[in-house]
């Protein structure tokens, strides 16, 4: 191949983000890019550093688009070509909309884009869709280099981080999720793969933890005990988390007893709603009852949990939203965390909206899970009711009595952080 040369460009987004998220896409694209010859570098905006177009001299610009960034991203876009650069746009929000996109870019990617990045400097198309990748063992590692690390760090970390994706796909129905990049098709990692990356983490990059963003870390139980067994077995020491959320049903107590003794700290479960009727009727696949099970053994596993609740679900009234609420009270969880519902395009949810509904936002800079703002309405969901409950759930589960002690003496920045999301509520 030719010499050729990219600049990977993660926007900031202008919602609120507390603290900036490593960008594993992009450091994957440079990973690819760089073992191929292309010269890539990365700028992560979100992390702080700059963007100076007349600094940049690589002959491509790679913009990576989410919901929220797009309007950002296009900007960008926009500037670049304005200089005689080139454009490549890729990501979630390139995949639902590759039309938008093409309006501000030379090219675009769909899908996965790995395997497609090469192709930016060769093919003809303007399109790029990618198919998903079966071996994903034979995926680079992520190249981290020049991004300031020590920056990416969360409320309730004890140290910064970087992540690692051992899985892709999820075969779950959930309607408020889009799947048009991994796909439904649920493809792992080998667990030898894994702890590889961990240990080249450590040596390459000094890093003390890890957070797994699978879309469901433990879907397969025995890849699972397998991960936890070899970093014992290598005797791998590393702090490690699963942010986005695993699923209740996949878990019990001697697997969370494992995962401890390998490194877990902290696991996050999307409950999302404390109705069954709403649970089922979203397609979340879930039962209360292994909610309640589940928490109650990673807790005896030792292991901080955090809930994610939703609040102005499709399905939802005031009586399912303060279902919701009680239940989160009534759960040993060390962190709760509302957010309002946001129908992003490409799923369901979108779909719903747009044909029984009416939306309330256009912009797509103010799309985002943590604005507190209302953003569709349907059925009984108005933006009225679902703006006051989403406060009110924020009042009753950090305003009950020792709460706050309680967690103090386990982990300050698990309060920190509740504390924190409570005060940019109100404080609007």
């Amino acid at each position: 191949m030719p010499d050729h040369s990219i600049t990977f460009i993660n926007p900031a987004f202008g919602v609120y983000v507390a603290h900036p998220s490593p960008p594993l896409g992009l450091a994957y694209l440079k990973a690819v890019a760089q073992k191929n010859g292309v010269i890539a570098e990365i700028i992560d905006e979100a992390a702080g550093m700059p963007i100076n177009p007349s600094k940049i001299d690589s002959q491509w610009v790679g913009i990576t688009v989410f919901t929220p960034t797009a309007k950002k991203a296009y900007q960008l876009a926009d500037q670049f070509r304005k200089t005689g650069k080139k454009v490549m746009l890729g990501g979630p929000h390139v995949s639902i909309l590759p039309k938008e996109a093409l309006k501000h870019a030379d090219k675009v990617i769909v899908g996965e884009g790995e395997e497609s990045i090469l192709k930016v400097f060769s093919s003809k198309k303007k399109t790029i869709q990618s198919s998903l990748i079966e071996d994903i063992d034979s995926i680079p590692f992520p190249d981290w280099r020049g991004l300031p690390l020590e920056k990416y760090t969360a409320p309730t970390r004890r140290h910064s981080y970087l992540k690692v994706m051992t899985s892709r796909g999820c075969p779950w129905n959930c309607v408020y999720c889009f799947k048009g990049v991994f796909g439904r098709q649920y493809r792992m990692r080998s667990a030898e793969n894994v702890a590889d990356e961990i240990q080249h983490l450590q040596s390459e990059y000094a890093a003390k933890e890890i957070a797994f963003i699978d879309d469901n870390f433990s879907q397969n139980r025995a890849r699972t005990i397998e991960i936890c067994r070899e970093l014992i077995q290598r005797r791998i020491q590393v702090e490690w988390t699963c942010p986005n959320g695993v699923r209740v049903d996949t878990l019990d107590l001697p697997l969370l007893k494992l995962m401890k003794k390998a490194g877990c700290y902290q696991l996050s479960f999307g409950i999302e709603s404390g109705n069954q009727g709403v649970l089922d009727k979203i397609g979340k696949g879930i039962k209360l009852k292994q909610v309640e099970n589940t928490v109650r053994w990673a807790k005896q596993a030792g292991i901080e949990t955090i809930g994610f609740f939703m609040i102005g679900l499709p399905f939802d009234s005031e009586k399912t939203m303060q279902q919701t609420i009680d239940f989160a009270k009534s759960l040993p969880l060390d962190l709760v965390q509302f957010t309002v519902t946001v129908p992003y395009p490409g799923t369901e949810l979108y779909g719903l909206v747009e044909r029984e509904g009416s939306f309330l936002v256009e912009d797509w800079a103010k799309f985002g899970s943590y604005s507190g703002k209302a953003y569709y309405e349907l059925g009984e969901l108005n933006k009225e009711l679902v703006e006051r409950m989403y406060k009110k759930a924020y009042r009753e589960i950090y305003f009950r009595p020792g709460y706050a002690l309680k967690r103090i003496a386990r982990n300050p920045k698990l309060l920190v952080s509740g504390l924190n999301y409570f005060a940019r509520i109100f404080g609007k």
